[in-house]
């Protein structure tokens, strides 16, 4: 009889151990890993400087084309895009069409407008005088919704659509669309702007404020991705803070977001304050725009206020990632990298851990939807594309969408939207912003 009991005793206590084990093994996630770097042939494609998001004299900038050119070679650039507002590039050395009231330099600098020389063009363009390391001149590039006063401004690339589009107040969805029938691509300009953050973070952790972004981001492929850099990193200061937040709800619906990062340059001051690394197996507009449409670029600014604080510029060169391995089965994550101060990783907009290598399953209770690296060091920062960790349950990473505003409130936003589409208005509104006079939406 003790012998039964001691058994029956032993098999409970097995049954119990197991029961107590299986949520433990239940806990145990396998990623499946989007790299958006699997592409990447490490050992053969180059590494290339980009700029795709500056100003001249054809628009509101300050300097000729030339000028603007011939810095962004000397600083060892290899590709370049004017993107004035509402004229399309037809070439450094072509003549522009330029527009009404933004086109007001033609009246002030006449004599200063003046395309590139022939001979220079076809200099720079092959690197002549450059050790045979040319710059590429991308062609079709503006900045669309040219004279909105609230700045909801986007790139425009690869397709010339939007010549002369002045644009409407409060719409990303038509210059994002019509560049998309006419078979271009696009990014989303300084989106931190667009909500006045700046001067309150908050704003970027309200959905209603992303929505403008969110809703085109997910009708059109075609607009790739956002600025997290832009110029001096002021009125942007949380333009990463807000991509991750675009991330958090995106990804889960199936739509990365990639990260750009321009000088929006329109003085000589901002030239060389940001970069794109395009990863690319040669240099060609047709190249360029895969890794755009694919992500195989690393955005890059000497000045990232929110991480590094007001104070510092970037000197030095940014860090070289020079390969990135994703272990799928073992969900690992490495990063080998030069002049690499500190690596972080991000997820859901915060770091979860540092060094040239995460175990994702280390980190599981800490991941939604993604993971980014971003590299500190003495010339600034550098962040990576998002990796796609998706653990077989994308849809307990839904983001709700907001609820509609009560109705009160929804009168009051229509009214203010109406102020603000003029430029007074807009700076009255701005003013009163800041000062946190008024209702902001």
């Amino acid at each position: 009889m003790k012998f039964w009991r001691g058994l029956l005793a032993l098999i409970l206590a097995l049954l119990t151990a197991g029961g107590l084990m299986l949520p433990a093994m239940a806990e145990t996630v396998d990623y499946k890993i989007t790299d958006p770097y699997a592409t990447v042939n490490w050992d053969t494609w180059n590494h290339y400087r980009a700029q795709l998001h500056t100003h001249t004299l054809y628009s509101d900038g300050e300097m000729n084309i030339t000028d603007v050119v011939e810095e962004y070679y000397k600083l060892n650039y290899d590709i370049l895009a004017i993107t004035d507002h509402g004229v399309v590039h037809t070439g450094w050395n072509r003549p522009h069409k330029m527009i009404p009231i933004i086109g007001f330099n033609k009246y002030i600098k006449p004599n200063e407008i003046k395309a590139m020389s022939d001979e220079r063009y076809a200099q720079i363009t092959t690197g002549a005088d450059r050790g045979g390391r040319p710059m590429l001149d991308v062609k079709q590039g503006l900045e669309m919704n040219a004279l909105t006063s609230r700045k909801n401004h986007v790139n425009g690339f690869f397709c010339g659509w939007g010549q002369n589009y002045l644009g409407k107040e409060e719409d990303y969805e038509t210059c994002i669309a019509k560049t998309e029938a006419a078979g271009g691509i696009s990014v989303i300009n300084h989106p931190g702007d667009f909500i006045a953050a700046s001067h309150d973070i908050n704003r970027v952790y309200d959905w209603n404020n992303l929505m403008p972004f969110i809703e085109p981001l997910l009708r059109h492929p075609s607009c790739v991705g956002v600025e997290a850099f832009n110029c001096d990193d002021g009125p942007d200061r949380y333009d990463r803070v807000l991509w991750d937040q675009l991330l958090m709800y995106c990804i889960p619906r199936g739509r990365n977001v990639f990260a750009f990062s321009n000088d929006d340059s329109h003085v000589m001051r901002h030239i060389g304050l940001t970069a794109e690394i395009m990863l690319m197996p040669e240099l060609s507009e047709e190249a360029l725009r895969t890794a755009m449409e694919t992500g195989t670029f690393f955005a890059c600014s000497k000045i990232a206020r929110h991480e590094l604080g007001d104070e510092f510029e970037g000197t030095g060169e940014y860090a070289n990632v020079k390969r990135i391995t994703v272990d799928d089965a073992n969900d690992i994550i490495t990063v080998d990298a030069e002049n690499a101060d500190l690596i972080e990783w991000v997820a859901d907009g915060k770091v979860i851990a540092t060094g040239n290598a995460i175990d994702l399953r280390a980190h599981a209770d800490e991941i939604g939807a993604y993971v980014r690296f971003q590299i500190k060091n003495e010339g600034g920062m550098l962040l990576s594309q998002p990796f796609i960790c998706d653990d077989g349950n994308m849809e307990s990473h839904l983001i709700p969408a907001p609820e509609e505003a009560q109705l009160v409130a929804r009168i009051l936003q229509k009214i203010i939207g109406f102020f603000r589409k003029n430029l007074i208005g807009e700076l009255i509104y701005r003013s009163a912003v800041l000062e946190k006079r008024v209702i902001t939406f």
